[in-house]
């Protein structure tokens, strides 16, 4: 029988593409540009040696071999390049991307851990145990809107889903239990991950960090998730943070439309293509320190090349937007919002590797020539 994927899916999954990825990923030699393109070497094609023919266009995430003209988006590469059938080509797709499949296309395995997923996400909700976000400054609507939840531990989880028809091997193959049979975050606040209305991750976070081994665990961890991104509002600014709490402290104080991808390293080009899909306006405020810094220069950069204008809040130094709100209030938080264009940003942090006597004989110099 013929699988049949739809139109608007198929191009849905192409704009998650990166291109330059897929094909390193397959032996193809590719260089970043700083321009509207990418480069490769056609060498599968031409059997050139250089970066000078081949094209990836950012903005379409196609290629072209300037010499041949072959090329077309990142399923012609699969099929015409690799050898693999359509059907091939767009699983690998969707594997890279970390959509979903459409409903008509998920295997009975798929379904039964969506379902499980779902089930231990309303599971931990229904406990009732929102003392660990409370303390945090998260309001009680936010974490009912975002279904925070409380992990009891033991057997709890586990009794409960075998209940609802799961088997104990099925469960740890979700890796929702351990291999003693218990649950994988043992007293642990949580936080469902949904990304396109389902459930693809769990965030537990240790409630009380002088006895936690891991403060912050995740069931995959793999998953190239933006917390929230469900409920962002289309063609507005988005606030982009480093974790799930900064998100909801700021968002229990009137601040909307933020996301997440769960660390100042974890953003990707997949997520800035996904940032796009909603907005094209978006400003980072992740933490003041080097890590934030770092992950901020970086996530920008993927940005503003996936065609989002970007601006980057800086914090002071140690500080980070949960814990500002809470010292300082909404009013001292708000005025880091507006942050430098990335450009300006990008700049600062270049000039910092300089000592100032010689930016200073360079402003100089440049005045003179003017």
């Amino acid at each position: 029988m013929a699988i049949h994927f739809s139109e608007k899916f198929i191009d849905q999954l192409l704009e998650q593409v990166d291109m330059m990825q897929l094909m390193e990923k397959h032996g193809v030699r590719v260089k970043a540009g700083s321009g509207e393109n990418h480069y490769y070497i056609a060498d599968f094609c031409c059997g050139k040696k250089d970066f000078d023919n081949g094209r990836i266009k950012k903005a379409t995430q196609t290629y072209k071999c300037g010499s041949c003209q072959t090329g077309g988006n990142a399923i012609h590469f699969l099929r015409n390049v690799v050898g693999k059938t359509f059907h091939e080509a767009v699983l690998e797709l969707v594997d890279m991307a970390g959509m979903p499949l459409p409903d008509d296309q998920v295997n009975s395995k798929q379904r039964r851990k969506e379902e499980a997923l779902a089930l231990a996400a309303e599971f931990y909700h229904n406990q009732g145990n929102f003392d660990y976000f409370l303390s945090r400054g998260i309001s009680i609507e936010v974490l009912k809107k975002y279904k925070a939840g409380y992990a009891p531990g033991g057997r709890e989880l586990r009794n409960h889903l075998v209940r609802q028809g799961f088997t104990k091997e099925e469960l740890q193959e979700f890796k929702l239990l351990n291999n003693r049979g218990l649950d994988r975050f043992f007293y642990r606040a949580v936080l469902p991950i949904y990304m396109f209305g389902k459930v693809v991750d769990l965030y537990g976070r240790a409630v009380d960090d002088s006895r936690a081994g891991i403060k912050h665990q995740y069931l995959y961890g793999d998953i190239p998730f933006l917390g929230g991104y469900d409920f962002i509002k289309s063609d507005q600014l988005v606030t982009i943070y480093e974790s799930f709490i900064d998100q909801l402290v700021a968002e229990s104080h009137g601040i909307l439309n933020g996301t997440n991808p769960g660390g100042s390293g974890k953003f990707t080009s997949k997520h800035a293509r996904l940032i796009h899909r909603k907005t094209d306006k978006a400003v980072l405020l992740f933490d003041g320190d080097q890590a934030g810094r770092e992950g901020a220069l970086a996530a920008g950069r993927m940005l503003i090349d996936t065609g989002v204008q970007t601006w980057v809040g800086e914090l002071p130094e140690g500080e980070d937007p949960a814990q500002m709100i809470s010292e300082k209030g909404i009013d001292h938080f708000k005025s880091y919002l507006t942050g430098k264009s990335y450009e300006q940003f990008e700049m600062y942090c270049m000039l910092q590797k300089y000592a100032l006597e010689d930016i200073e004989r360079y402003v100089n110099e440049m005045k003179r020539r003017n």
